[in-house]
Order: C-alpha cells, then structure tokens, then sequence
C-alpha cells in the first residue's frame, strides 16, 4: 500500500529530554530501509499514524 511504512521496536518508551534518540528502522512504501541514525546531527521529524478504513 502507498506510503505505509511499519516500524519495529523492542519496547515502547519515552527518552529523557537530551537523551540520544532510540534506533529506530523503518520500511518505506518501495521496500527501503530507513534507519533514524542515517540522520545523525540533522532535524527529523516523525509522524506515525494509523489509516482507518
């Protein structure tokens, strides 16, 4: 399905302020990998949501 990507975590948690980022992998639509630490020392911003049908 276009632009649905799946992410993998061993557990859900919330990093203290100033903390380093967790490794975050993702999926993208065409099959590429997405790795959060690709982006080390850049501004991400990551949207997760869920389609509803």
């Amino acid at each position: 399905m276009p632009g649905r990507v799946s992410a993998r975590m061993s557990a859900v948690t919330t990093p203290a302020i100033g903390s380093a980022a967790p490794k975050i992998g993702l999926i993208d639509r065409d099959g590429g990998t997405w790795q959060l630490a690709d982006r080390l020392g850049k501004t991400v911003v990551l949207i997760f949501h869920r389609h509803i049908h």
